[in-house]
């Protein structure tokens, strides 16, 4: 099962790495992956629903964020607004992730914590414990850096009927702080169906 985690996590730095240095340009020239599915725009900040049938939930975000679905190995991936100064685009994508066994938060969190930690100027700055629509989560929030970049990471995982949802929002150190409201006002809308 440890491989297999390895695996899963190896495979979310490299969708981060490509977040980083694939997502600088305008949304509508974004290079995607083949199972790339849908590009929706949408122009207003009014809260629009998304939900996933194949993995089963849904979640809210501000109209302002575009998303693409099956990229980077996620479900889905949502977008902030193009900023010309940014050097990367602020992302917030939706991992589903079936496990062999039933994990509590805090082993599946030691069990990644390992990952996480092989990243370069890997730095923990919260871990705590939170509840999403009557489910506990976890929550952390870690500094790294790619490419020279210094990235800051909100990741948030919660744990039902033996699937793992992983939320994970990505921005530079210095943008970071902008988004993190709208953002947990998004992952607070998380429900598992």
């Amino acid at each position: 099962m440890k491989k297999i985690l390895s695996l899963l996590l190896v495979g979310w730095f490299i969708f981060l790495f490509g977040c980083a240095k694939n997502w600088t340009t305008d949304p509508t020239t974004i290079e995607t992956t083949t199972t790339d599915t849908v590009i929706n725009e949408q122009v207003t900040d009014e809260r629009q629903t998304y939900e996933s049938k194949k993995d089963a939930f849904s979640i809210q975000f501000p109209g302002t964020r575009t998303f693409q679905e099956n990229v980077y190995w996620s479900s889905v991936m949502f977008s902030s607004p193009t900023n010309e100064e940014d050097k990367i685009r602020e992302n917030v994508g939706i991992m589903k992730k079936p496990m062999s066994k039933e994990y509590t938060l805090e082993e599946y969190y030691a069990l990644t914590k390992s990952e996480l930690e092989a990243q370069a100027d890997y730095a923990e700055v919260e871990n705590t414990t939170i509840t999403i629509n009557g489910v506990e989560a976890k929550k952390i929030i870690f500094k790294s850096s790619m490419n020279n970049t210094k990235l800051q990471f909100e990741q948030v995982f919660l744990i039902k009927n033996k699937i793992a949802y992983i939320i994970t929002y990505t921005a530079t150190e210095d943008t970071f702080d902008q988004y993190i409201k709208k953002v947990n006002e998004m992952i607070i809308t998380l429900e598992i169906k």
